[in-house]
């Protein structure tokens, strides 16, 4: 009879809803800036007291504040940032000598305990002083025993560094360091393999650099070279090294004793069967080799000053325009039946070292030395030695000693 009534719909209305977003949203906003500010603050407190070196007071005022562990991500940022300019005043300050190396190794050590950096900053300490990880007082046992363990593996990477840069003296050093640290045999194994590497290359390197100022005369620069090699190394006496200063001194007295005629004449003139025993040309042998670039043709002398005689005669291929053969005067320094050179895949036989890599030796072989590659005589051809014939060569390697004496124009 009477019919339902209809109850009246709330209505919610949309100025509400946004009210309640506006509300939502400035809580969050002055929550965030109340957030930033206080850690901002915080931030500025640590800067103040580190910049101050309170290292103890930096890390509490972070450890302490809640607002720094909520924006945890971006503390890492940063102190990355703030960490890097202070690493960059260090290095400065360390260049301009306004501080010494443990003054910096202090503050680099309180850096990498906020695990920022990382592998930058500690080749940066282990550079300034290898030992720094174990005689920081400041880390509990457990964590140097830990951090003791990953500095033999970053020794060997910084040592294999160093030796790939033929910085064999600090390649040395830390190669011995992990052989005195490290507990691990492969660890170990590489580094002594290393430290044999690095005798034989910083030898050959302090070699031939004496090789190279030998070519030019310079024969006390060669001496000092020789004289002032890292010991540690090669150790107190080196048969080698010994052997080699006692040649150059032999050059030396006998290229300041000589004439003008020999200083200049024999260098830059051609040597010939009229002219060879007016110059007073010596060797420390009985035998004397001319090369001349002209000719493409290596003379062999045998006798001894002003009484030479011609006995052999070799047609022979220099180096291409580029590569060119050095000129001047050298010496026999070692010798070998082949070699072979992955670079350009080609080899010798019977080489006779008279200069760094510079040799005389056969025409080139392939890696089987059975096959000629090249057979070119005559006329420029190679990298930079002196090519002859195969049996031209093995006579040379045969008979002529170490210290003939060798010019080449």
């Amino acid at each position: 009879m009477f019919g339902k009534k209809n109850k009246p719909k709330k209505n919610f209305s949309i100025f509400k809803l946004l009210s309640i977003i506006f509300s939502l949203l400035l809580v969050f906003f002055i929550s965030n800036l109340f957030l930033n500010f206080n850690y901002n603050k915080t931030l500025s407190e640590f800067y103040v007291l580190f910049n101050n070196s309170k290292f103890e007071e930096a890390r509490e005022t972070l450890d302490n504040s809640t607002f720094i562990s909520i924006k945890s991500n971006k503390l890492h940022s940063d102190l990355n940032n703030y960490f890097t300019e202070v690493v960059a005043i260090i290095c400065n300050a360390l260049k301009n000598g306004e501080i010494n190396e443990n003054q910096a190794i202090v503050v680099l050590n309180e850096i990498r305990e906020y695990n920022v950096l990382n592998s930058s900053l500690d080749k940066l300490i282990v550079a300034l002083n290898p030992e720094s990880i174990e005689t920081n007082s400041n880390i509990n046992p457990e964590t140097k025993t830990e951090r003791k363990v990953e500095s033999t593996s970053r020794y060997l990477d910084l040592g294999i560094n160093c030796y790939n840069s033929e910085e064999y003296s600090k390649a040395f050093e830390y190669f011995n360091l992990v052989i005195e640290h490290s507990t691990s045999e492969d660890e170990i194994s590489i580094a002594k393999d290393y430290i044999n590497r690095s005798k034989t290359d910083y030898k050959n390197y302090l070699l031939n650099e004496a090789d190279k100022l030998a070519a030019n005369k310079y024969y006390t620069n060669a001496i000092d070279l020789l004289s002032q090699y890292d010991t540690k190394i090669l150790g107190e006496d080196d048969i080698d090294i010994y052997k080699k200063i006692n040649s150059l001194e032999l050059f030396r007295e006998e290229y300041d004793s000589a004439s003008d005629i020999y200083t200049s004449t024999a260098i830059l003139e051609p040597i010939t069967l009229n002219n060879i025993n007016t110059l007073s040309i010596s060797s420390n042998t009985d035998h004397l080799i001319y090369l001349n670039l002209e000719e493409q043709t290596t003379y062999v002398y045998e006798g001894y000053t002003d009484n030479w005689n011609l006995i052999k005669t070799f047609i022979s291929s220099t180096g291409l325009e580029g590569k060119e053969t050095p000129k001047g005067i050298f010496a026999v320094t070692n010798r070998g039946e082949w070699f072979f050179s992955p670079e350009f895949n080609q080899g010798g036989k019977y080489w006779v070292q008279f200069m760094g890599d510079y040799l005389f030796h056969s025409v080139p072989f392939d890696e089987t030395q059975s096959i000629i590659v090249d057979n070119t005589l005559g006329e420029p051809a190679s990298h930079g030695c002196i090519r002859l014939g195969v049996e031209d060569a093995k006579w040379l390697y045969d008979n002529v000693a170490n210290g003939t004496k060798i010019i080449i124009n």
